[in-house]
């Protein structure tokens, strides 16, 4: 029996955009393994290969993947579903959201509670009447696009069809160790110091920035991995072993076990990024846009 689910309709897009398995998986936030697993198992259901592997290609040293003919069918018809469906979620998630009164917002589990905090006292003392949800979700940006969230906070913005984004704060990754670490020697840690490193962090690995922009690319690999999700947990972990992390300074700087640890930089011009209110485009609410507005007005931790 086929059974077609929405993970398979947007592998196969993804694929089709990418090129490339490795491309294609770091846009699907899984490892490339697993992707070659997944649509091994599709092409095996339907019967039928969706992509032909070739050459590799001179500017990537990858090998490039191309739709065969019954592949095009199928991505064309995955496109047009796919967009369907993102139509029909929104429609039934802002229908809820207005019938409820009720404005729900996703955060990363690192984010900057304070600020979000403020945010909704401001928001609420507008708008009394609107009720606010708020909860840390391991992928924002899907929630939203899955219809289940109307606002999420996150720290990249990808281009996404159907998402828009409106940037709330700056901040900077920085990696954070015991004082007595020996890698506190260094002004500035670069890909090659994480080698054979005990790591503790917030998301699976291969889902991380730290391994998508700097392990993988120079073959790292640490001498152990801990997923702890709660930032005062991980720095509470820190002062007594030889692990090491990488968390926003905004949170390290807002939790008290940071006085007992040292920061450094990530490579020597550091690592800057931006938060972002990632909203749906077809979400037009004067409420949604006002509380994007508390976030950005909210200010830094203090």
């Amino acid at each position: 029996m086929i059974r077609i689910e929405r993970k398979h309709l947007a592998m196969v897009t993804t694929i089709a955009q990418a090129g490339t398995m490795t491309a294609a998986a770091d846009a699907l936030a899984i490892t490339q393994p697993a992707l070659s697993k997944q649509l091994a198992q599709l092409e095996a259901m339907l019967g039928v290969k969706l992509f032909e592997r070739t050459a590799k290609s001179s500017a990537t040293a990858q090998m490039t993947m191309r739709l065969t003919r019954a592949g095009r069918r199928f991505e064309t018809r995955a496109r047009k579903l796919l967009a369907d469906l993102t139509d029909f979620d929104n429609e039934l998630a802002n229908q809820a959201g207005a019938a409820a009164g009720r404005l729900r917002i996703a955060t990363d589990v690192i984010h900057d509670d304070l600020r979000l905090a403020r945010a909704m006292r401001s928001f609420a003392a507008a708008h009394g009447n609107m009720e606010l949800d708020a909860h840390p979700v391991a992928d924002p940006l899907e929630a939203l696009a899955d219809g289940h969230v109307d606002i999420a906070v996150v720290g990249e913005a990808p281009r996404r069809a159907g998402i828009r984004f409106a940037p709330i704060s700056e901040d900077e990754l920085v990696v954070v160790m015991a004082k007595a670490h020996p890698l506190t020697a260094r002004k500035t840690i670069a890909a090659v110091d994480f080698s054979g490193q005990e790591l503790v962090y917030h998301l699976d690995l291969e889902r991380s920035i730290l391994f998508r922009r700097y392990l993988r690319p120079a073959n790292i690999r640490v001498g152990g991995f801990h997923r702890i999700e709660s930032p005062a947990a991980i720095l509470a972990s820190l002062a007594e072993s030889d692990a090491i992390t990488l968390l926003p300074r905004r949170i390290v700087d807002a939790v008290p076990q940071a006085a007992s640890l040292e920061t450094r930089p990530l490579a020597p011009d550091g690592y800057r990024f931006t938060w972002y209110a990632a909203t749906r485009s077809d979400d037009v609410r004067p409420e949604t846009q006002a509380f994007v507005t508390c976030l950005s007005e909210a200010g830094p931790a203090q």
